[in-house]
Parts: structure tokens; C-alpha cells; sequence
């Protein structure tokens, strides 16, 4: 490996065979700071960039200067992830570390706080962090070569990784960044497996956000650098114990391109210690799925290894959370943790993963809870580059929230003050109102917090008393307290008037709330309903559209602003936002009907006989008359439609699918009506109106009343009509079914002149007469015929 690529600190070569010492002790756990004086200058700096430039701008020996600078950059950044991400870390001085007194006018919280969004409380030493992206930021900008800047972009991960809630300040940093380093990826084209690794890196940093386009991108150009092939297949199997069937099960197939050269994960990381993977206990379920036929997998190197894991993560982001989901997310998760030898990271990671997917079956909770006390307790000495091998590629988050994960599940297993006493050491306060609540001891949880007030004020421990007692000054005392910046105050505010339905006040909160931070997804959903309720459409939409390009999952969101779209009277916008929203929800019978409705609105004919078929996949039922009404004179009429082709080549199609709603709704005759008006042939319109009026007349009832009988006369005329024409005009193949047809329609107009002429309604006596003559010139020519 170049002696450039190795400051990249990926641990997963053997550091035997490094000549440079520098780079010997950042791979050999060596992380000290040894350049006293110059860290001093930099304290002296007050870490400021624009300092920090003018500082190394001035320097003869630049090139030395700037990578003494990097060297302890990227030392103060690896021993800052080092003790975030070890459960058990050793004691650490940080004045000790930089061998020099940190600036008390450096307020640690105020400068890595963005867009109002504060650090998390449970970081720790967070100077690391803002001393290393310090120092990355002005080398990336005097000199961007692709090291400084993927050091940037690391840090730049680490610290949104430290906040409380997503910034946009960052994402719009991190975006220049990887501009820039996509830009510098010809540099590697002899490096593949240094592309690889970065394009798993940014889309980690994709998903953080949840822009699932970008990390589907980066996702599937790690696939083709990494010559992978991932395929989930069908293959019998027995899942429990006492199965005796075997029935079909997911299983993933992986095969690699062997004319791409990688290295094995034995020789990248044979010598890490795993973690335990905890094998399942229970008296039903096998610990594996035991498949009948042998499934095509190979040992993955650990790179892969990452990427498969990554495709775990991208399927949790971008379908719904659903059983089918979490039946296709186990093979994948299966294949990584079956490797004998990998990343400690992704180990990690993928068994993290599994247990939040466990900890929702009764069969498989409590082995989701040792397997997570296994990784939450250990204390077995893993290596600091063991643990940071490939640690941005996995997307392992800090590891106090593996210990946030163990409280939840002790919470999901009913053990509340367990999970209580896990989220007051993490001083996870919303978590703790919860477990109150569920205690009914919820002026407790106000009391713990109040404590914590009187001990050191917060805008999140203000907004979370408000939470806990119902008062709204605490959010006005939050929004004082933050000199009138926190988008937290204003969005805690908000949700307090939304949650008691009180949209009008609650928008003006939430517009606050987004102007400061505009990354808000849940804020931009409940702005988008709020304004949408209290018919703002422009707002509403304003929001809504907002909301799906943060999150374009979320099908709800589509068809709120198609019905937005709709109330502005813009149809063609409501179509396509519509279309959106069946990419995410094909199951949604809510969703089909509105698809219908707007699609023939805007004459897009082909998506409304898509959505019929599929109501009557969904619902096993439609009888939407006027929809089919339309659909039938579009079709008779030749309309053109939204792409301007003729709607009656669409005929065939329309009359399949009259041909499934008659199957299912026998007796509707305004349905078997419609369908004899678009049938090709006299005899087949003839056949379907007597359908129709026997659907009419079934209940015996229609001569008492005289709009129905009117009614019944003019579908026996229509039918007496009807069936003479094709008898006039049938082929010699059809005369046998024709003449049927013209009996048949014969003994109706009877039975109908029988039951009308008893009444002798005044409105029905133009139509009786009209239909005596049809049937006395019926009769005739049937005795001509026959």
C-alpha cells in the first residue's frame, strides 16, 4: 500500500511491514501527542481556520508543517472515536492528551453546536473532535487533496454522528465534501478497493440523513467496484424444530468476480477479536434455517463484508417496517455474521441490527437481550484499531447507544425500572417520562428533571419538563433561555399545541422551528398536516414537498400533497405526486382510489384501469359507476388522453375488466348496463342488457313505484331493440344464440307490457306505448323467420 493511502488509518493491513515510523505508531495503537509546541500554537490560534491558514501560509517548511498538523489531527480524531465507540473506556485526561492546557475560552458546547443542535450528552471529550475538524477543515481548504479531504469529511460524520438531531449546516458541509472527493476518485482508479471503501463511506453518510437515492447510488457503484453479486431466492427449508413440511424460505446467494483481486478477511483482519455471537435458545425455532439444498455462498472479504451490511441498512431506510421487510433483511444479516474472520465494526453493527429485529418475536426477545448485554458488557481489551477498522463504513453508532438499545429492551420485555435506571445514566430523559408514565409515577419524571434544571439549565431539559407537566411556559422559558435560537424550543412548543389539535398556533412554532434548522423531517410532516387542516394549501405544500425530498419514502406524505395539489387545482402536480406515493405503498386501497379519481381527471386512462384491477386485487370489489361511466365514453368517444393517443384502442382492456367486476358484482345493472354500451357486437350488448334487467327486476318491486318502472320499460325497449339488430345482422354461426336472444328478449317486453299496463302510471305511458309497438314489430319478424 502507497505511503499516502496508509495515513488513511483503515487497519487492515499487517503493521509489520510499515517502514515510516509516524504512520508505524498511528497503525500500532500509538496515539500521543508528541509536538508539544506545536499544539500549543494552535491553542494559541484559538483553533479558528482563518488563524489557522495565516498560521500555516507563513511557514518555510510548509510541507512538514501541514503533515505534522495532519499526524495530529488525525491522532486526536481516532482516540476521540476510540473512547466513544468502547463501552468501557479507560480514565482520560484530555489536558494530559494534548500535553498542553485546553483554552478555557473555548466553550467546547457552543462551538460544536449547529443549527441550534447541541451535542449529545453522552459524548465525551468532544475537544478531540473539534480539535481534529479543526485542523482538517483548514488543510482541505488550502490544500484538497483527497487525504485531507476524506479526513474532513470523516470528522465531519463524527460530528453530526455527536448532535442530538440531524443538521442542515452540516448536510450542506458534508455535500461540498463529497463533491469534492467524487471529483478526486480518478486519482484512486488503480486502487479499487480504496473506491470501495469510500463509496461505503458516503453512503453511510447518505443514510444518516436519510437520502436514499444517494445511498442506493453509492450502494450499487460499491457493488460493481467490488465485482459482488448478492441474490435473495426461494429455497424449502424448515425453520422450527418439529417441522415436518418443508416450505419455501429466503435465502441469499453471493458470488464473487474472480478476476477482481482482494484480499481475504483472514488476512485483513484475522487477527481481530469478535464479539459472541449468542446462538438461540428455544424450544421451537432452530437457531438457523436448516435448507434442503445446498445455497451457493462464498467467504466474503471484509470489505464486502461492509457492503452487505450496508445493504441491510439501505433496505431498513427505504422499505416499510413490516414482516416482509424483516424476513428479507435476515439472509443478508445471516451471511455477514457466518464469516468466520471480518471487521469488529460490521460484526457489531450486524448484530446490533439483529437484535432490534428479535426483540419484536416472543421466540427470539430474550436472546435479543443477551446478545445485547454481551455487547454492552464486554470488557475483553479489543484494540483501538481493531474497533476502528472500517468503522465509517459500517455506520456503527457511539457506543452509548448500544446501551440505549439494551434499556429498550428491557423496556419491550415489561422490566420498566431496569430500563428506567439504564435511561437516567444516560440521561435520556424523554425515555425516562416514558418509563414514569408506564409506572404511573408521572410527576416523578417531573421532579428528576426539575433536579436536573436546578443543576444545570438546558433548552432540552426546560422542553422536556413542559413534556412531562403539560405547561407551556416551560417551552416559553426554553425559547428565552436559548436567547431566542433553538429550533428544539420552538419544535417541542409546536408539538405540544399539534397533539392537542390546535393547528392554527402550532404553525407559526414549527415555521420558527424549520428556519433555523430546515432538516426537520417530522417538524416539515406535522407542518404540512397542520396547514393542510386548516386548508393553508399553499403552506401545505410548501411543506409537503419539503418533506418528500428529506425523506421520498413516505407515501403518506405523496398523497397528502396530491390532495393538496388537488384543493389548488392542479391536477396534473396531484397525478404525478400520486405516482410517487405508489413506489412506496402498492397495498394502499386509499391510495389506489384517489389514483382512479385524479388519473381520470387528467386523462391518464391506462392508470385508471390499472387502479380499478387493483382495488379489485385489494378489495375484492368496485362499483365506482361514475368512474366507469367516463371510462366507457372515453372509449366510445376516441378521447384522446394525457399523451394524446386515442382512448379507444384501450377497448380490449376495458372490457377485461368489466369482464372481473360483472364476475364479482352479479347484480349491478348500471355496471352491466356500461358493459353492454362498450361490448363489440349487437349480441353481446343484447346479452349483458338482459343481465341488466334481470338485476333490475329481481326483487319483484319495480312496477309499484313509477320512476322504476319507467326505468324497467326503457331497459325491456333497449333490450327488444338491441336483440333485433343482432338478429338482423348476426353471422350464420351465431343465428342459433341470436334467435335465443331474440326469444328471450321477447318474452321480457311481455312480462314488462303485463306488469306496467296494471298500473298504468301517467309517466310511463309514452314509453309503454313506444315499447307495445317495438314488441308487436318484434313479434312480426320473429314469425317471419321462424
Amino acid at each position: 500500500m502507497s505511503h499516502e493511502l496508509l495515513y488513511l488509518c483503515n487497519f487492515d493491513d499487517n503493521p509489520d511491514t510499515i517502514i515510516d515510523d509516524k504512520i508505524k505508531k498511528l497503525w500500532c495503537n500509538e496515539w500521543c501527542i508528541e509536538d508539544v509546541n506545536l499544539c500549543k500554537e494552535l491553542f494559541t490560534r484559538r483553533l479558528e481556520t482563518d488563524e489557522l491558514k495565516t498560521l500555516l501560509k507563513t511557514q518555510s517548511d510548509y510541507e512538514n508543517y501541514s503533515s505534522n498538523m495532519l499526524e495530529m489531527a488525525i491522532i486526536s480524531l481516532l482516540r476521540y472515536c476510540d473512547y466513544n465507540w468502547n463501552p468501557h473506556p479507560e480514565n482520560f485526561d484530555i489536558n494530559e492528551f494534548f500535553k498542553n492546557k485546553w483554552p478555557s475560552d473555548i466553550n467546547i458546547n457552543e462551538k460544536m453546536q449547529r443549527d441550534s443542535e447541541p451535542l449529545q450528552t453522552n459524548i465525551r471529550h468532544a475537544e478531540l473532535l473539534y480539535f481534529s475538524d479543526q485542523i482538517f477543515s483548514t488543510l482541505s481548504g488550502i490544500e484538497p487533496t483527497y487525504l485531507n479531504l476524506w479526513w474532513n469529511f470523516r470528522s465531519k460524520v463524527a460530528h453530526q454522528r455527536a448532535l442530538e438531531d440531524t443538521s442542515a449546516t452540516l448536510f450542506a458541509e458534508l455535500e461540498l465534501i463529497i463533491a469534492k472527493l467524487s471529483n478526486k476518485m480518478q486519482q484512486l482508479q488503480d486502487k479499487p478497493r480504496i473506491k470501495l471503501l469510500l463509496c461505503l463511506e458516503i453512503a453511510q453518510a447518505y443514510l444518516i440523513y436519510g437520502r436514499i437515492q444517494k445511498v442506493e447510488e453509492y450502494l450499487l457503484k460499491a457493488r460493481e467496484i467490488a465485482g459482488l453479486k448478492l441474490e435473495l431466492t426461494g429455497i424449502l427449508g424448515k425453520r422450527t424444530k418439529y417441522q415436518q413440511n418443508a416450505l419455501p424460505q429466503l435465502a441469499l446467494t453471493s458470488d464473487l468476480d474472480s478476476t477482481v483481486e482482494r484480499p481475504s478477511a483472514e488476512e485483513s483482519h484475522g487477527t481481530a477479536d469478535l464479539p459472541t455471537d449468542i446462538e438461540l435458545q428455544d424450544d421451537v425455532r432452530l437457531d438457523k434455517i436448516q435448507y434442503l439444498e445446498k445455497i451457493t455462498q462464498t467467504q466474503l472479504p471484509s470489505l464486502e463484508q461492509t457492503l452487505c451490511l450496508l445493504t441491510v441498512q439501505y433496505i431498513q431506510k427505504s422499505q416499510p417496517k413490516d414482516d416482509l421487510m424483516k424476513e428479507e433483511l435476515q439472509p443478508y444479516i445471516e451471511a455477514v455474521l457466518s464469516q468466520r474472520r471480518g471487521p469488529w465494526s460490521t460484526r457489531v453493527a450486524a448484530l446490533l441490527i439483529r437484535c432490534k429485529i428479535e426483540a419484536n418475536h416472543k421466540r427470539t426477545v430474550e436472546r435479543a437481550m443477551l446478545q445485547c448485554e454481551t455487547i454492552v458488557n464486554e470488557k475483553t481489551n479489543v484494540l483501538g484499531t481493531t474497533r476502528l477498522s472500517y468503522l465509517w463504513a459500517s455506520g456503527l453508532p457511539a457506543s452509548w447507544t448500544w446501551r440505549q438499545q439494551l434499556a429498550d429492551l428491557y423496556q419491550s420485555l415489561g422490566l420498566v425500572k431496569a430500563a428506567l435506571e439504564e435511561y437516567q445514566k444516560l440521561q435520556l430523559w424523554e425515555d425516562v417520562i416514558v418509563c414514569y408514565t408506564i409506572l404511573q409515577l408521572r410527576h416523578k419524571a417531573a421532579e428528576v428533571i426539575q433536579q436536573q434544571i436546578d443543576a444545570n439549565p438546558t433548552v432540552k431539559l426546560y422542553c422536556l419538563l413542559g413534556d412531562a407537566t403539560d405547561d407551556i411556559k416551560c417551552y416559553e422559558k426554553a425559547w428565552e433561555f436559548s436567547d431566542h435560537k433553538s429550533s428544539r424550543a420552538q419544535r417541542h412548543w409546536g408539538n405540544f399545541l399539534f397533539d392537542h389539535k390546535k393547528y392554527e398556533e402550532c404553525i407559526p412554532h414549527y415555521e420558527k422551528s424549520v428556519e433555523i434548522n430546515s432538516i426537520q423531517e417530522s417538524v416539515w410532516l406535522r407542518l404540512g398536516y397542520a396547514a393542510l387542516t386548516t386548508e393553508n394549501w399553499e403552506l401545505s405544500a410548501r411543506a409537503y414537498r419539503r418533506y418528500t425530498y428529506l425523506n421520498p419514502n413516505s407515501f403518506e406524505a405523496w398523497n397528502n400533497l396530491a390532495k393538496v395539489y388537488v384543493k389548488q387545482g392542479d391536477k396534473y402536480r396531484a397525478y404525478r405526486a400520486l405516482m410517487e406515493a405508489l413506489r412506496f405503498n402498492y397495498d394502499n386501497w386509499k391510495l389506489w382510489d384517489n389514483v382512479i379519481i385524479v388519473s381520470m381527471d387528467t386523462l391518464h386512462f391506462e392508470d385508471v384501469i390499472r387502479g380499478c384491477h387493483r382495488l379489485l386485487d385489494l378489495q375484492n370489489k368496485f362499483e365506482d359507476v361514475e368512474v366507469l361511466t367516463l371510462l366507457v365514453r372515453a372509449i366510445l368517444n376516441d378521447t384522446k388522453d394525457a399523451d394524446g393517443n386515442g382512448a379507444a384502442r384501450l377497448r380490449k382492456r376495458v372490457l377485461e375488466l368489466f369482464g372481473r367486476i360483472t364476475a364479482v358484482h352479479h347484480n349491478k345493472p348500471d355496471i352491466w348496463i356500461l358493459y353492454s354500451d362498450i361490448s363489440p357486437t349487437f349480441l353481446l350488448k343484447a346479452q349483458r342488457l338482459m343481465k341488466a334487467y334481470r338485476a333490475y327486476t329481481q326483487n319483484g318491486n319495480w312496477p309499484n313505484d313509477p320512476e322504476a318502472c319507467k326505468k324497467v320499460i326503457d331497459l325491456a325497449l333497449s333490450v327488444l331493440e338491441t336483440s333485433l339488430k343482432a338478429r338482423q345482422e348476426c353471422e350464420d354461426k351465431d343465428r342459433l344464440q341470436a334467435d335465443q336472444q331474440l326469444s328471450s328478449a321477447r318474452l321480457t317486453g311481455q312480462a314488462v307490457l303485463r306488469a306496467a299496463e296494471k298500473h298504468n302510471w301517467p309517466e310511463t305511458q309514452d314509453t309503454l306505448a313506444e315499447l307495445r309497438e317495438t314488441f308487436n314489430v318484434v313479434t312480426e319478424y320473429i314469425k317471419s323467420v321462424m
